[in-house]
């Protein structure tokens, strides 16, 4: 069995199993399954070699995770009636990720509102001012954690709690394999 480490270039759906490519060097790395990887990923692959140009995958991690849609991502055809490997435009990304984070904090600010949670004082035009600066600091925050959400406090609290739980069961939390995929791998 071999292990290489590499930069997801590719991942696709064949007749009849899947693939992943690394650093576009012509080598696929077949699978039963739907890899949950994306385009941008650093994984490690375990695999047997059984080409010159292709391994049968026995386990694949993902080492630096690029936020990239995970699995074969469908692309709108250009005429020619086929389907490739998607790549999102990160502006486009953020854009959309931006329209739904001031959705929410319109609802957000539209439910306080309704619970009389706080009070906007001042004329119409004071108030306005009050709730555009209000649209903007949430729409912010919800921006930022749904781009990152290994960063917002949601996240970080939700993983205290998991870990709360656990102790109570008396778990601990161990990776075994996490060693294993810190040894040199193949370029």
């Amino acid at each position: 069995m071999s292990k290489r480490k590499g930069t997801v270039s590719g991942v696709g759906k064949g007749k009849f199993s899947f693939f992943v490519q690394l650093d576009d060097d012509g080598f696929y790395f077949n699978t039963k399954f739907e890899p949950k990887c994306g385009i941008g990923d650093v994984v490690g692959i375990e695999f047997d070699k059984k080409a010159d140009n292709r391994g049968n995958v026995k386990n694949i991690k993902v080492l630096e995770d690029s936020g990239s849609p995970k699995g074969v991502q469908e692309r709108a055809s250009s005429g020619g009636g086929g389907t490739g490997n998607y790549t999102a435009d990160p502006n486009r990304q953020a854009s959309i990720v931006f329209q739904s984070s001031r959705k929410d904090a319109l609802v957000f600010i539209t439910t306080l509102l309704a619970a009389e949670a706080f009070a906007v004082k001042g004329k119409a035009d004071a108030k306005r001012v009050q709730l555009e600066e209000l649209l903007d600091e949430i729409t912010v925050k919800f921006f930022n954690d749904a781009m990152n959400p290994k960063d917002s406090d949601a996240f970080k609290n939700a993983g205290e709690i998991e870990e709360d739980a656990k102790e109570d069961e008396g778990e601990t939390k161990s990776d075994e394999k996490s060693d294993e995929w810190n040894d040199e791998w193949e370029d």
